[in-house]
């Protein structure tokens, strides 16, 4: 986390001119605006964990499924002339797996990017507007 290098000095209400405090306000706004830049950033990048650790659940699922239809292609060739059981058996426990990738790549999927940063400037903006009013 960024440290604020020095907290920036207050001016008293009765000794600062309209220009200070004018100065100050646009300071404090700055500060704010960087502050939310760096927020949402972090939270970009949680989730582009997440929507990596995604990707990798659906390409195990997609690797499961190439493997269950070829499998299943076998089963038929060896059903017409060799041991079909033992290929279906095999072939319905890499489709079990491949289900199971694709339920976790699923679930761990992004539903609302940026959801705490869009909140967060809601309830600036509604303060915002409640403190003009």
């Amino acid at each position: 986390m960024m440290t604020n290098p020095a907290a920036p000095e207050r001016l008293a209400l009765e000794e600062a001119s309209t220009a200070d405090l004018v100065r100050e306000a646009l300071d404090e706004a700055k500060e704010l605006v960087r502050l939310e830049i760096e927020i949402a950033r972090r939270e970009v990048e949680s989730e582009i964990v997440r929507a990596k650790r995604a990707a990798i659940g659906f390409a195990v699922a997609l690797a499961a499924t190439v493997v269950v239809l070829s499998l299943l292609a076998l089963a038929l060739v060896l059903s017409l002339g060799g041991t079909a059981v033992v290929a279906l058996a095999v072939a319905g426990v890499l489709f079990v797996l491949g289900g199971v990738a694709a339920f976790v790549g699923y679930s761990t999927l992004p539903r609302r990017p940026l959801e705490r940063t869009r909140h967060r400037l809601g309830r600036g903006v509604s303060q915002l507007k409640e403190h003009i009013a």
